[in-house]
């Protein structure tokens, strides 16, 4: 299937989603991220913030968990430059002051929050709508993350959250799709640079 079909769809399957089902999902995807963290010696990690009414994975629950299980760990989030594609990276702590964007995301407020650059970020939780068997992904159209990514270390983990499963392939993938390094959703990893799931 192509993205925009494969956008409605997902965005569909989101919106029929019951909600106690979303609250098992989320959970299951939290602990299956946190053992892969566990696995690993991340300093920095960069989430996307849960766009409100739209029934994305709740990384506010994440944040808090990891927060608790990594103390250590320093935790940044996205702000969008206005009139622009580009995004700005900012750290987000229990007292990091958000502010709502056009489409009612949250974002660290750039005025109190402190900055980071690409170049120090470990691992990437990248959002997507659906991804494919060899990393691939369908995010929401916007191109914010096709940008950023390639600012990033070689080595950066870039791994996305999915409350479905893959499907077998993106017909229309261009130069600019940048494919993970994995995937979880609640049921598995999807490791794509060794080419298995567990």
């Amino acid at each position: 299937m192509k993205k925009a079909a494969l956008r409605k769809e997902f965005l569909q399957k989101r919106k029929e989603a019951d909600g106690q089902w979303l609250i098992e999902k989320n959970a299951l995807i939290a602990q299956n991220l946190e053992k892969y963290v566990q696995q690993n010696h991340f300093k920095t990690l960069h989430t996307f913030l849960p766009q409100l009414g739209s029934r994305e994975i709740d990384t506010f629950f994440i944040i808090e968990s990891f927060r608790i299980a990594f103390p250590a760990m320093r935790i940044a989030a996205p702000y969008i430059v206005p009139g622009t594609r580009e995004m700005e990276h900012y750290l987000v702590t229990p007292s990091t002051h958000l502010v709502l964007n056009q489409w009612k995301i949250p974002e660290p407020d750039p005025l109190t929050a402190e900055k980071i650059r690409p170049e120090e970020i470990d691992i990437i939780l990248v959002p997507l709508l659906a991804f494919d068997r060899k990393g691939y992904r369908v995010g929401y159209g916007g191109g914010y993350y096709d940008r950023f990514l390639p600012q990033t270390r070689p080595d950066c983990i870039k791994i996305g959250l999915s409350l479905f499963e893959e499907v077998e392939a993106i017909e229309d993938i261009d130069g600019y799709d940048i494919p993970l390094d994995a995937c979880i959703t609640p049921g598995r990893l999807y490791d794509f640079k060794n080419l298995k799931a567990y």
